[in-house]
């Protein structure tokens, strides 16, 4: 391979490297994550689409209404109940959405989200994101 065409490749693929970590920060650092697949085929008002996530808001809210079930001493004894530590924020907003919405069916469930707001649902969804699956094994 020539030096030229070596320097072409080369450049081509600093550009696109470059291009895709500033697409990556930029998505890291929108919380609405209005723009993923799970959530565009939710009909939402715009004030709960644009909205950008609180992870502090979030935990509060967690640790009122979610830890009961989702914590990790009721993980250890509940292995049927998910460990929603490290999802994606998108993934469990959209089921929360759709526990609300009916979409979803499972009576402690439904009841939970139907009590969150949009907007109270995203902050949940974000913070659990943040978070570190939990290691049950032990």
């Amino acid at each position: 391979m020539s030096n030229s065409l070596l320097k072409q490749v080369l450049a081509t693929s600093l550009i696109w490297a470059t291009s895709v970590s500033i697409s990556l920060a930029q998505a890291e650092t929108d919380t609405s994550f209005k723009d993923t697949l799970a959530v565009k085929g939710l009909k939402l008002e715009a004030n709960a689409l644009n909205y950008q996530a609180d992870a502090s808001k979030g935990e509060a809210l967690a640790n009122q209404r979610c830890i009961a079930c989702h914590g990790d001493a009721m993980l250890k004894m509940m292995t049927t109940y998910p460990d929603i530590k490290g999802q994606k924020a998108a993934y469990l907003f959209k089921q929360l959405v759709d526990f609300k919405r009916g979409d979803r069916s499972d009576p402690l469930m439904q009841a939970q989200a139907g009590m969150l707001s949009e907007t109270e649902m995203k902050d949940v969804a974000y913070y659990y994101s943040t978070q570190t699956a939990s290691d049950l094994s032990k």
